[in-house]
């Protein structure tokens, strides 16, 4: 008999089950902040590749690429930045939690968290993709909201 694994399921329990390690061992401030940050992230991040969330993507023009600056990449820079210095704003547990969950957020939450170089054309067919779908889900959603206006209206005449 041949088993199938859910390999969204697998990667979740996996998921938690590190998580849990981790908060064990480096303590519940940590983990908590870590939390903060991974949430912090979800609410003001796209919901997927592609799409803008309340904080847009950063890019910085590179010739004929566009570098992406990923929200993991600078979580990561700064935590190695305040490794290499020693200095911290936040006490390091919490510094390194909520700069963690925001790293784990870029990089669990996206499939593409490893395309940093992107070329320009590229980029501007995924943008034009992504208004093409917007204006088919918008046109497709007017005339059924105006049939239905058409029916209320048919029905208020009739009382």
């Amino acid at each position: 008999m041949v088993s199938v694994y859910n390999t969204s399921s697998v990667k979740k329990k996996t998921t938690l089950l590190i998580l849990l390690s981790a908060s064990i061992i480096l303590g519940y401030l940590s983990f908590i902040s870590w939390a903060v940050g991974f949430l912090i992230a979800k609410y003001l991040g796209g919901k997927t590749v592609g799409k803008s969330g309340k904080v847009r993507s950063v890019f910085v023009p590179l010739g004929k690429y566009k570098f992406h600056v990923h929200h993991w990449l600078i979580s990561s820079g700064i935590i190695a930045i305040a490794l290499f210095k020693g200095t911290y704003s936040l006490p390091p547990d919490l510094l390194y939690g909520f700069l963690g969950g925001l790293a784990f957020h870029g990089i669990y939450s996206y499939r593409d968290w490893y395309k940093i170089l992107i070329p320009r054309r590229a980029q501007s067919l995924v943008a034009a993709k992504n208004l093409a779908i917007e204006k088919v889900a918008s046109s497709t959603s007017l005339p059924e909201m105006e049939a239905g206006h058409k029916q209320l209206n048919m029905t208020s005449e009739a009382d």
